[in-house]
């Protein structure tokens, strides 16, 4: 039976982290949902999530086509084989330059192990 983990659960803007205890030696799925929106539609607009500094990946996206629209990204499931026991910090970043977040945007980091 697989364990859950919500480590980070907030609003923005953007950047927000947290920190976190891992009891964990080896791979784990991060999983990965927020809300952004632009003022460049229509773009690509995207966020991606940081452990330790280092990007682990793909980022969760979707296109929008409209400007100044709250939208929901993909949630994104994240493998990770090397995680390490002891302290880490996520962080959840824009992915794209265009994309906008502020205190109407959600974000939620969730582990699996």
């Amino acid at each position: 039976m697989a364990n859950a983990m919500v480590l980070l659960d907030e609003a923005g803007p953007l950047s927000v982290s947290a920190q976190f205890d891992s009891e964990v030696d080896g791979p784990v799925v991060f999983v990965l949902s927020g809300t952004a929106w632009t003022q460049e539609a229509p773009t690509l607009i995207g966020i991606n999530l940081l452990l330790d500094g280092e990007s682990l990946g793909s980022a969760a996206m979707c296109f929008a086509n409209l400007n100044a629209n709250h939208q929901a990204m993909r949630t994104t499931f994240i493998p990770y084989d090397n995680l390490t026991v002891g302290p880490h910090t996520i962080e959840v970043v824009p992915a794209y330059s265009n994309t906008v977040t502020d205190f109407n945007d959600y974000f939620q980091v969730t582990m699996i192990y």
